[in-house]
């Protein structure tokens, strides 16, 4: 890695008081030593509460995350949780923070080079293990403006750090020009699927240029191996399960009467594809990968002469990842006026949750044991007794999401409700922080004996449910995250990261 430019370290310290509210440190200093490590003679920090899953959660913690005007972090953010860090990440980079407040926050930034690279987007934070450690790995799709004569061009970033102190434990660049020539530019990441125990990744793309369909750039897999830290671009495929290397995805025009959608097995070291199985439907698109399976919608209108009314045929694909053998179609109960598609999260486990979505709400949801491919449980909007909820996530056995403005939990085996203790957050005071001349904050030093509510630039007044429910997007037995709205009187600040400790 070169050293960066005086003007490139500057803009990269002021990102790090951005991102980590003055609390944070770059991935070459992290240490994984806890705070009382500092002080000789301090007494060891007391054990991280956990419960696995958990099934009660309550706000510790409330970080606003500053608005990066430069790089539009409006639209990006999303939070993340890997062992007992809970994190943020954005075009500038990924922010993490202990959950009890034991260790110093960090952040990693995107590019060392913000000069010269540009960060599009980026993926959500993906949880493994490697060598026994918790690591947060992230994708990054960037535009290197070039230097001198040569021409600008695309290319995707993948990080591996670990997630107690910040440190890289990897990183592959996956340069565009290779497979699709020079100024091939992608934007947002379409679809990621990971391997938990492996740490390899792959991500769905699209970039548009005047060969795009040919050359296979409107859709492509960009897969990373940390171990090997090698990439390879596999064009005209975008990934939604990965195990082990072998990666299922989808092979589709995406365009009406095309009948050309392809559930595709390949290698992503290699690109090699091992099967093909046709669908003959119009669009067909990832949905989720479990640890087993991965899923895919797919759709196609039917026309019929006779009638007015639309009819489209739609439904989701479970493929056994390993095999590459189509297990099963699960329709969807709302009939075919619609073509209807899941979102599912999966649980790191044996379960995959998914529902469908209309006008901002959710219609169905379903169930599926990941062992078998097969649903097992499910109900509509149409049902007499209970409500349809907003899934935000899934963790060992788990569902966690939002009805009727409250924070709900299901047993993703069954469906049923899970009853929940309290959910109050703790009654820390607000920690007492210092304007500096730039408006960002400088908040109190935190020790082991303090709550995490006032240290590293937390300030529990910024935590408000009527903001946005408390329900989880990211969770870990050690805690759980999401973003909230902040509070509608400030453009510096974009969000609030809330962090939640288990407590059942």
């Amino acid at each position: 890695m070169q050293r960066p430019t005086a003007k490139a370290v500057a803009t990269g310290a002021a990102l790090l008081i951005l991102l980590a509210g003055c609390g944070g440190k770059d991935d070459s200093k992290g240490s994984d030593a806890p705070k009382s490590a500092d002080t000789p003679g301090t007494p060891a920090p007391p054990p991280v509460a956990s419960f696995d899953p958990p099934r009660g959660l309550t706000a510790v913690a409330a970080y606003g995350v500053p608005t990066d005007k430069a790089a539009g972090e409006d639209t990006t953010l999303s939070a993340g949780m890997v062992g007992q860090t809970a994190l943020v990440a954005g075009k500038a980079g990924l922010t993490g923070r202990n959950i009890a407040g034991q260790h110093d926050p960090f952040t990693v930034l995107s590019t060392e080079k913000p000069d010269t690279i540009t960060t599009n987007d980026h993926s959500d934070v993906m949880p493994v293990q490697l060598d026994g450690k918790d690591v947060a790995a992230i994708a990054y799709t960037q535009t290197d403006k070039g230097n001198g004569t040569q021409k600008a061009k695309g290319q995707v970033v993948i990080q591996w750090i670990d997630a107690t102190d910040g440190k890289k434990v990897a990183e592959v660049t996956a340069d565009l020009t290779e497979k699709f020539g020079p100024g091939t530019v992608v934007g947002s990441v379409g679809s990621q699927a990971y391997d938990p125990a492996t740490g390899q990744v792959a991500i769905g793309l699209s970039a548009n240029g005047d060969n795009a369909d040919k050359e296979g750039s409107r859709s492509f897999t960009v897969y990373a191996d940390p171990k090997t830290q090698k990439a390879n671009v596999v064009p005209f495929i975008v990934p939604a399960g990965l195990l082990n290397g072998t990666l299922v995805g989808a092979k589709a025009s995406n365009s009406e009467g095309a009948h050309d959608g392809t559930i595709v097995q390949y290698d992503g070291a290699t690109g090699k594809i091992s099967k093909q199985i046709p669908t003959k439907m119009d669009y067909l698109t990832p949905s989720a990968g479990g640890s087993k399976h991965a899923y895919l919608n797919g759709s196609a209108y039917v026309p019929n002469s006779k009638s007015m009314v639309y009819t489209f045929n739609s439904g989701m694909y479970s493929v056994d990842i390993a095999t590459g053998t189509l297990v099963g179609e699960t329709k969807s109960t709302l009939g075919t006026e619609k073509a209807y598609g899941f979102t599912c999260l999966a649980d790191q486990a044996t379960a995959v949750v998914c529902s469908t979505g209309q006008n901002m709400g959710t219609e169905e949801i379903i169930g599926i044991d990941d062992s078998t491919g097969k649903k097992v449980w499910g109900y509509n909007k149409n049902s007499a007794s209970r409500v349809v909820p907003v899934i935000t996530g899934a963790f060992h056995g788990v569902v966690y999401g939002k009805a009727q403005d409250q924070p709900v939990m299901l047993d993703a085996k069954t469906g049923a409700d899970i009853p929940q203790p309290s959910t109050a957050p703790s009654t820390t005071p607000s920690t007492s922080v210092t304007p500096t001349h730039d408006g960002n904050v400088t908040p109190s030093s935190g020790t082991p004996g303090q709550d995490v509510g006032s240290m590293f630039g937390s300030d529990m007044s910024l935590y408000d449910p009527k903001l946005g429910t408390p329900a989880p997007t990211a969770i870990t037995p050690y805690g759980a995250t999401y973003l909230q709205d902040d509070m509608g009187d400030s453009y510096d600040t974009d969000m609030i990261l809330i962090a939640m400790k288990p407590t059942a």
